[in-house]
């Protein structure tokens, strides 16, 4: 009799203390929960369209891009006489990707072509942790119309999520 009552007062005991760890796994959210990163591979392409007509070598030109999120995207072109900078931003659903992108320029007629490289700074929300895989850049081209100003850009390449 008395090692069954011992048995029990241990047995008390042990669910006592592991509903105790539950409840405070329940009330304290904010510890950290440690998570397996996703690979995605991202491939987005926008036609884009300038707001208003802007004069000078800056272009600020938003879009919806289709791809792997289908999502709008906002781009601010920096025009040098053989490279561009841009700035972008990817709005999905839950957050958003930020980054620069530096690429080679080339005029050919009323059409300039772009090619080179997209580095992500930036997620917000479920992408807060977003960068690339090996931290090596996404491809980034396009084509910007020097008449209309309208683009397409395209961003390429493998993300940790």
């Amino acid at each position: 009799m008395e090692y069954s009552a011992r048995l029990m007062g241990i047995l008390l005991i042990a669910g006592l203390c592991l509903a105790s760890l539950a409840s405070e796994a329940q009330a304290s959210p904010s510890r950290p929960i440690a998570r397996a990163t996703r690979r995605v591979y991202l491939v987005e392409a926008a036609r884009l369209k300038p707001p208003s007509r802007e004069e000078g070598s800056a272009i600020t030109e938003h879009g919806e891009a289709k791809g792997t999120y289908n999502a709008p995207v906002t781009v601010a072109f920096t025009i040098h006489p053989k490279i561009v900078d841009a700035k972008v931003a990817f709005y999905l659903s839950g957050g958003s990707i930020r980054g620069s992108a530096h690429a080679n320029f080339k005029i050919v007629g009323k059409l300039a072509y772009f090619g080179g490289e997209f580095t992500v700074s930036k997620g917000t929300g479920k992408y807060s942790h977003a960068s690339e895989v090996n931290h090596k850049p996404l491809g980034f081209s396009g084509i910007i119309n020097r008449e209309t100003y309208e683009a397409e850009v395209k961003a390429k390449g493998e993300l940790n999520l």
